[in-house]
């Protein structure tokens, strides 16, 4: 499936409409006057190669091209940009980053064809706000705000510059809710919560005005970094649980049919002796991109890429580096 209207073109970025012709759609290349907006499957992800430790910038490869795309007046040289997000239409990344904006943390966002930053008007305050995630439709961008020492998730809508309701996320509770993972609306996210003393994941469903009951993804140990999948039907997270293979494994959850999926094991495995974090799952479900120490990498953090319907995992020419390649966030219609 693939998604030709720009909306955050037309509301929450409210870019001057004649800055924006001939810009392509995804899987086009340049138009006149515009950036790179080519790739039909890319991954964005933090890096910090070719800088010193900790200064990350944001990388776009092309997975059918085994190279980068061109992503120019992005990164900030003094402080590190993390957490990428990108529109399915491609057109957009979002990204948390401190560059002395309203709060030490600010949301925002960049337009491949523009070449540079786009307005959010509505989302940045004097708290910080993380974790940027689209909604499949490209519409809403759902985002963390931590307020009076509390994290809580919220949701903007592009077509209006308005914030959506979350009833039943919408406490004042002193635990936190973080690492949203919106559907194709909005109408279900994934998150994490400390809510139970530990971080683990959760489902926040819309029309329930709750979270569901799901305690297959509840454990003693930590269940973070979920990515579920526009049409809600599998979750991806990590976790620490017992009975892993080594450190912090993913784990695929089948949210219709409430059971864990097996992923890849043989001729080489997903899961390893190292850690194994944030996970990024494609639409159908199929492609899952994530981060590994395990040995035998290029560096410390390493980005792979997982096709279940196939059982392999490898990497991309130059995907990862000796640096760390962190916070991978799949297009992958």
């Amino acid at each position: 499936m693939e998604f030709t209207h720009p909306a955050w073109k037309a509301g929450l970025v409210a870019f001057p409409l004649a800055l924006l012709a001939g810009c392509g759609g995804a899987g086009k290349t340049t138009g006149s006057g515009c950036g790179d907006t080519g790739g039909t499957h890319l991954v964005v992800f933090a890096s910090d190669r070719g800088q010193s430790a900790g200064q990350f910038d944001l990388y776009l490869y092309d997975l059918d091209a085994q190279g980068f795309r061109l992503i120019r007046n992005i990164s900030s040289p003094t402080v590190p940009d993390l957490h990428p997000a990108i529109s399915s239409d491609g057109l957009v990344i979002a990204f948390q980053s401190d560059r002395g904006g309203a709060g030490k943390s600010d949301i925002l966002l960049y337009g491949r064809c523009q070449q540079g930053l786009l307005s959010l008007p509505g989302v940045n305050t004097s708290d910080d706000e993380t974790e940027p995630a689209f909604t499949g439709d490209a519409i809403k961008l759902a985002f963390v705000r931590a307020t009076a020492g509390a994290k809580r998730i919220h949701l903007v809508n592009g077509l209006g510059d308005t914030l959506v309701p979350l009833a039943g996320l919408d406490t004042v509770a002193a635990f936190n809710d973080y690492s949203p993972s919106p559907d194709q609306t909005g109408s279900k996210i994934a998150f994490v919560s400390d809510r139970n003393g530990n971080p683990d994941v959760f489902v926040w469903d819309r029309s329930a005005r709750t979270v569901l009951d799901l305690p297959d993804l509840i454990s003693p140990g930590n269940d973070v970094d979920p990515s579920i999948t526009p049409d809600g039907h599998y979750l991806c997270f990590a976790s620490d649980r017992a009975g892993g293979a080594g450190g912090y494994d993913l784990y695929l959850y089948d949210l219709v049919n409430k059971v864990f999926v097996p992923l890849p094991t043989s001729p080489v495995a997903v899961n390893s002796a190292g850690d194994e974090r944030h996970p990024a799952i494609s639409f159908s479900g199929d492609v899952i991109v994530f981060q590994s120490n395990r040995s035998g990498g290029a560096g410390g953090w390493d980005l792979y890429n997982c096709r279940r319907s196939t059982n392999s995992v490898g990497q991309g020419f130059q995907e990862s580096s000796s640096s760390d390649d962190i916070d991978p966030a799949l297009l992958y219609p």
